[in-house]
């Protein structure tokens, strides 16, 4: 609320710093506008920890949706494996 964001645009922003590229279902143009207020800024180290505790804290899991890490990604025709020399 501080900065006059909506949900909307903090919870994308959040997925954006994190480093995943969030891909919301805009079906109207209100939407499309208020999906791209999440660009052009940054939430703040201590602010993405504090929505990490907090999603870390809600009495569901996000199976499937969640921040893994990995060494492998889906590419369309299987998996792809990497490793870090």
């Amino acid at each position: 609320a501080s900065r006059g964001k909506t949900c909307s645009q903090v919870s994308l922003n959040w997925i954006i710093c994190k480093g995943a590229v969030p891909i919301p279902g805009a079906r109207t143009t209100s939407r499309y506008r208020e999906y791209m207020g999440a660009l052009g800024w940054r939430l703040t180290s201590e602010e993405v920890a504090r929505l990490d505790q907090a999603s870390e804290a809600l009495p569901f899991d996000f199976e499937g949706a969640g921040f893994r890490f990995s060494n492998a990604k889906f590419v369309g025709y299987g998996v792809e494996r990497w490793h870090l020399n």
